[in-house]
């Protein structure tokens, strides 16, 4: 009899939890991940001492993801911003925030709750209500808390289109993101770097280099996985956590219920312009955050708390939060003219700078058309014992990172469960 071995096919952050999940458990497993290197979107660029990560990340400390790596074993290493020196990019200058804030929320009790997760209605009652209507409502039309708390709700769900997002799921995640974040020494990568550790550690195997066309099965679960090299693995299970949708499409190889093919088709990825740039020295420390009040964007200095860069040196972030329709923009100029006014003459001191024109952040906006989270697909969509899909657009609770670290714990209890009652015959 040999032993039941799960594929789980990417290496991005679902891929690696539900495979840590797995080998933790004692459980057989081998993650296939197409690039060079696991990650995707989590791993940091490493040079000359700095750690640059694509884009402006933070890990949620309530957001459940962080749980469920320290039940693993990983522990990050990171710290609070400092939300008292923010700025906010207001009419073309950086001005400090408390006292922007100050002046916006006097006298307006009633949105500042909203903002802060502490409004008694429960998300439940705003699931399916857009969330500019929320904004709107809980505002009562007043543009500086409209801007106030537009502002906030992107930086806590990169989603530049309100109109898409679901009021109730972004009540939630803003109180999440209200009880602090975590920017993360090292990176990224070590979030990556960890969980490729405890899945080695635990006799599991991550390949990189290795692109699957497909997982077969049928509706007694998984017959085998074929690779583009025209390899084929035989497998008892498989995860699935690949972070474009229709690629799961082309991955998916036996029956499948029409939900899948529908829930795909409506998927609206969530996508950022960003500008990451290593700067020796940094030229000033004055706002090691900015939140864009008047226009979708988001300064973050992770060094000014984390260690992700050498003494005098800084790492720096500029987001723009894009809607649809704007990826085909060049949205580089107004970037940089923002960085301009942030790190004054920054281009003189330049290690390291990459643009990002569209980058993914997430598979779906936690769309209102979805109830947000709760009508997503489920971790068990496909139907088929032993076959699990994971991902930031999966399962009924989290979002963003959080969404992918508990949907690939998700899948791969799911997994347990179908190699547990799998008959002896199977196995062989």
């Amino acid at each position: 009899m040999s032993e039941p071995r799960t594929i789980v096919v990417g290496g991005g952050l679902a891929g690696l939890t539900a495979a840590a999940t797995l080998a933790r458990g004692g459980h057989a497993v081998t993650v296939l991940e197409g690039a060079e290197h696991a990650g995707g979107r989590a791993r940091s660029r490493n040079k000359d001492g700095f750690d640059i990560n694509i884009g402006p990340h933070a890990l949620y400390r309530a957001g459940g993801g962080l749980a469920v790596l320290k039940r693993l074993g990983l522990r990050p290493s990171g710290h609070i911003p400092r939300a008292h020196r923010a700025g906010v990019w207001r009419s073309g200058e950086i001005v400090p925030a408390l006292g922007e804030w100050r002046r916006t929320v006097n006298h307006r009790a009633s949105w500042v709750r909203a903002a802060s997760g502490l409004r008694p209605a429960s998300a439940g009652e705003l699931a399916g209500t857009p969330a500019d209507v929320w904004i709107e409502r809980v505002t009562r039309g007043d543009e500086a808390g409209i801007a106030f708390l537009a502002s906030l709700l992107r930086t806590a769900t990169y989603t530049g289109d309100h109109s898409l997002l679901d009021a109730g799921s972004a009540a939630r995640h803003l109180r999440v993101a209200m009880q602090s974040v975590l920017y993360l020494d090292g990176g990224w990568s070590t979030l990556v770097d960890g969980l490729v550790g405890i899945i080695r550690a635990a006799g599991g195997d991550v390949r990189p280099r290795s692109t699957v066309e497909a997982v077969e099965y049928d509706e007694a679960g998984v017959r085998s996985v074929r690779l583009a090299s025209g390899t084929a693995m035989s497998a008892h299970a498989a995860v699935i956590a690949v972070h474009d949708p229709p690629k799961l499409l082309r991955v998916l190889d036996g029956p499948l219920p029409l939900s899948i093919p529908a829930a795909i088709a409506d998927t609206v990825p969530v996508r950022m312009a960003h500008l990451d740039v290593a700067l020796r020295p940094l030229p000033t420390r004055r706002f090691p955050n900015v939140f864009g009040l008047d226009e979708p964007l988001f300064i973050s200095v992770p060094s000014d708390v984390a260690n992700v860069a050498p003494a005098t040196a800084g790492v720096v972030n500029v987001g723009r939060y894009l809607r649809p329709g704007e990826e085909a923009l060049d949205h580089r100029p107004s970037i940089e003219r923002i960085l301009d006014s942030c790190q004054p003459a920054w281009r003189d001191h330049v290690v390291d700078v990459r643009y990002t024109p569209r980058s993914m952040v997430s598979a779906d906006h936690v769309r209102s058309a979805t109830r947000g989270s709760l009508d997503r697909l489920t971790v068990d969509a496909v139907g088929v014992p032993g076959v699990t899909i994971a991902g930031d657009w999966i399962g009924p609770v989290g979002m963003l990172a959080d969404a992918s670290i508990l949907s690939g714990a998700a899948a791969a209890r799911s997994v347990i469960g179908a190699l547990t009652r799998m008959p002896a015959s199977a196995m062989a």
